[in-house]
């Protein structure tokens, strides 16, 4: 996923939150953006009641897959049609903010259930810290709850009205960047709110940059994996998952036509090594979600969830 820098913010699962954290309200409020930092890493109304429609979305459902989850932030083409340029996303991304109702949220969770996910990882510009409150939150989670979705993580960067976004949406983690953030102010952050912290791979091509950003890792402080990312930046995935080993805790799965560059496509087609990258997951025990990433420039993402999910779940069996 491309991060971006909000006016808060400085240069963007499975399970319950950890035990033994501080128990916390469940209630909503401001979210950061994360899109910059990708173009520069390659050089609400009601919505409380679930109604008859709902209903009958959850019944027509095909099957859906325990650990596959679909990525909010594959629809930032949407606001405009499916047409822009990755340089442009941070326009993007503030279109998304605006646009984003309860009525926008409830038709991309119809079409995300539709396709068989289960689980979502939510990009800040679908809850961000700009717009988002208690009251709004839960109505985002009414509408996840109707439609059978879990949320698993938030892509964005670390703060404490971030931090509060997830908990008031129920949310493990974040996965993306820390911001002005020390690893040991990170740690001492994500301690006292319950959530933890994942930073995703962009400009990294090796474990040692990225365990280094959250200063090697510890209970709160972890990885999350880009697949793409790591295609682009022309690194190996499966040596650098075998590298991080536990600390991987959230896996976005992404393909890239090319290294050097960061055009997505089918995954299994690209240069990212998907399936081995999967491989090297099974084998360090990775039991999280794996969280299906496409960002296109030129083309509905949704056209392909379908086969993209069925491609990992494959790769799971």
């Amino acid at each position: 996923m491309k991060h971006v820098i909000s006016q808060n913010d400085h240069p963007s699962l499975p399970g319950n939150r950890i035990a033994g954290a501080n128990p916390v309200a469940r209630v909503a409020g401001p979210a950061i953006s994360r899109r910059t930092f990708l173009a520069t890493s390659v050089s609400a109304g009601a919505g409380l009641v679930a109604g008859s429609l709902g209903c009958s979305a959850l019944k027509s459902r095909p099957e859906s897959s325990a650990r596959v989850a679909f990525i909010t932030a594959n629809l930032v083409g949407r606001v405009s049609g499916y047409r822009f340029e990755l340089a442009r996303w941070g326009e993007q991304h503030k279109q998304t903010v605006a646009s984003t109702d309860a009525a926008a949220w409830r038709s991309i969770c119809r079409e995300i259930s539709a396709a068989g996910f289960r689980a979502v990882d939510i990009w800040e510009a679908h809850a961000s810290p700009e717009v988002m409150n208690r009251e709004r939150a839960a109505t985002w989670k009414a509408i996840l709850d109707e439609h059978g979705l879990k949320a698993i993580g938030y892509g964005g960067g670390l703060s404490r009205k971030t931090l509060e976004i997830c908990q008031w949406l129920d949310i493990p983690q974040i996965n993306g960047w820390l911001g002005d953030n020390t690893p040991e102010q990170a740690t001492a952050l994500c301690r006292e709110m319950g959530v933890r912290f994942n930073v995703e791979n962009h400009p990294q091509k090796n474990a040692g940059e990225l365990l280094k950003v959250v200063g090697g890792g510890n209970e709160w402080l972890g990885v999350c994996i880009d697949t793409g990312w790591l295609g682009t930046q022309g690194a190996s995935g499966p040596e650098v998952i075998r590298a991080c080993g536990h600390l991987v805790r959230n896996v976005h799965i992404k393909d890239v036509k090319a290294v050097g560059a960061h055009q997505t496509c089918l995954l299994g087609e690209g240069v990212a090594r998907v399936a081995a990258c999967i491989a090297a997951l099974k084998e360090i025990g990775y039991s999280g979600w794996y969280a299906w990433e496409d960002e296109p420039e030129d083309r509905n993402p949704f056209d392909s969830a379908v086969r993209n999910r069925r491609w990992i779940e494959k790769q799971l069996s």
